[in-house]
């Protein structure tokens, strides 16, 4: 495997603030979560289509630059909501931010300066094959690898958040 198969997936998870719930606030973040994929055809094939068309999703390959989809069969949610489609797509070089510039406006209108990057981690054999990973150890050297790309500023708020 080379670092020019890993693939970013970023999505924006809704935390409470920890920091500000013991000062009395109550206050939930947008935190940027990633996942982190060995190649761009799993991480397509395990994100749902209709989760990106949502613009809850985006894609960046190794060296953070944007990855965009094309779609082969487009998602779709049924007109009474009991039926839908995820789509299917392939991931292809795109145009636009990249993932380091997109990370730091996020952490930059958060209003606490305790956010967070959240990035997933196996517990299991099992789960580390689901982002595409032989094993939990090849994952976890896989992410160390793929996160030299953050700036020092974002790699300090790095957390590891257990998968599976």
């Amino acid at each position: 495997m080379t670092d020019a198969s890993i693939t970013f997936a970023l999505e924006i998870g809704y935390y409470d603030s920890v920091a500000e719930a013991d000062a009395g606030k109550e206050v939930v973040l947008p935190t940027p979560q990633l996942g982190i994929f060995s190649s761009a055809s799993i991480a397509a094939a395990k994100k749902e289509g209709l989760t990106l068309v949502e613009g809850d999703l985006w894609f960046f390959a190794f060296d953070g630059s944007p990855l965009k989809a094309y779609f082969s069969k487009k998602p779709y949610v049924g007109a009474n909501r009991n039926r839908y489609f995820a789509g299917e797509y392939s991931l292809q070089p795109g145009s636009g931010e990249k993932l380091q510039d997109v990370i730091a406006k996020l952490i930059a209108s958060n209003p606490s300066p305790h956010t967070q990057i959240i990035v997933r981690v196996p517990a299991t054999d099992e789960s580390a094959r689901e982002f595409g990973w032989s094993d939990i150890k090849s994952m976890k050297d896989g992410i160390q690898d793929a996160l030299r790309i953050l700036p020092s500023d974002m790699a300090k708020r790095v957390v590891y958040e257990p998968w599976g």
